[in-house]
């Protein structure tokens, strides 16, 4: 970002002012220039600091948006993830289900005298 200015310190530095016989007091002029020339001095610095400032957060903010980026997909696998596992769990305790429901059948079998490992 650039200001645009019609003046800077050196072009106010070396103006020359036409002469009247009555005119300005030149040490008053001169005195007021100096003023003028230090404030655009500083305005310069300050502009050239705040660009600075400027382009650093743009660069932070590119940084950032990158990063997002990266967070938000492996967002997106994680959460792939965390649904497989949730199906994995789910399956498992089918599982188990099955598995203690077998149980139950096979003591069913025992108490009535059949041994449930000679069935086909």
């Amino acid at each position: 970002m650039s200001l645009e200015l019609k003046l800077d310190s050196n072009k106010i530095f070396h103006k020359v002012f036409e002469g009247t016989k009555p005119g300005y007091n030149a040490l008053q002029v001169d005195t007021f220039l100096d003023i003028v020339i230090k404030d655009y001095e500083t305005m310069e610095k300050y502009v050239t600091e705040i660009d600075q400032v400027i382009d650093n957060l743009k660069q932070s903010n590119r940084l950032l948006k990158n990063r997002l980026d990266l967070v938000e997909s492996q967002k997106s696998v994680m959460e792939e993830k965390l649904k497989n596992i949730s199906d994995n769990v789910n399956a498992s305790r089918s599982n188990i289900e099955y598995l203690q429901r077998i149980s139950v059948l096979e003591k069913a079998l025992l108490n009535a005298g059949i041994d449930p490992n000679t069935l086909n």
